[in-house]
């Protein structure tokens, strides 16, 4: 009976860890209606703490584009990535800019923390059949509860 109250009040006494989850949200592989070099990417931190991005990476299977993200994502919060220049998408500031193009052919995106870990995957697949977006619509690709669509961007 004491190494269960002694258990009870460590666990009520110690704070539980604060839990981050960021994952890749959407996608805009195939550029704007107005530059195809428009391209952008958005995480999405669904946990009740900060992630600090430093250290952090985000690596397309081909290579290209192979980023070191910077900065952080608030509890809740989105984080932009902008291809070039932040006038990609004209009504967000970007948190970050990077260069390298996505392949309109299709491309395996993987987020890494900061220790090489996998954080979350996205397999594109050919011309991005298992997430989609539309290269004639420009729609991108976003992340449901129930995998991927197509959809005007967010």
């Amino acid at each position: 009976m004491r190494n269960v109250f002694i258990a009870v009040f460590i666990a009520a006494a110690v704070p539980a860890a604060a839990h981050a989850s960021l994952y890749i949200n959407e996608i805009a592989w195939m550029g704007s209606t107005d530059n195809a070099n428009a391209e952008w990417v958005e995480f999405y931190n669904t946990g009740i703490a900060a992630v600090d991005l430093s250290g952090w990476t985000l690596i397309a299977s081909d290579g290209t584009p192979s980023i070191t993200l910077s900065g952080s994502v608030g509890a809740g919060g989105f984080f932009l990535l902008e291809r070039t220049s932040d006038t990609t998408v004209p009504s967000v500031t970007a948190d970050q800019i990077y260069s390298g193009a996505l392949g309109n052919g299709g491309e395996t995106l993987t987020l890494q923390n900061s220790s090489g870990g996998t954080v979350d995957t996205v397999v594109g697949g050919t011309d991005w059949v298992n997430i989609g977006g539309d290269n004639t619509t420009k729609q991108t690709a976003q992340r449901t509860t129930g995998g991927w669509t197509t959809a005007i961007g967010t």
